[in-house]
């Protein structure tokens, strides 16, 4: 009776470490991708936004409807080439090995 008792305590015991220890592995990823959508949503909504309020600003100015797109349009270009930069930056903190192997490509693996 008593090394069934002495079992399922470390049992318990064991469970309660792993489940500890998942808790911190299981978060672990979160990190990296929280910083990555933080970076990514940040090169949408800034230069837009000053995209839109320099060219209501400049548009008011002058009365042009003309160069208030153009500012727009100048803050999307700007969005479209940081988030490919981040693209780009977070792609290079990928697994090198398992870049290098395929190229970008698709290997045909024999049957």
């Amino acid at each position: 009776m008593r090394l069934l008792f002495f079992v399922v305590i470390k049992y318990m015991e064991n469970e309660e470490k792993m489940k500890d220890f998942n808790k911190k592995n299981d978060r672990a990823w979160l990190k990296p991708v929280l910083i990555f959508y933080a970076k990514t949503t940040s090169w949408i909504i800034f230069p837009l936004l000053l995209g839109v309020l320099g060219g209501q600003y400049v548009s008011k100015s002058v009365g042009s409807q003309v160069l208030f797109f153009v500012f727009v349009m100048l803050g999307f270009l700007i969005t479209c080439l940081g988030i490919y930069r981040e693209i780009k930056q977070y792609k290079k903190g990928l697994d090198p090995t398992s870049l290098k192997a395929t190229k970008g490509q698709v290997k045909n693996e024999p049957k």
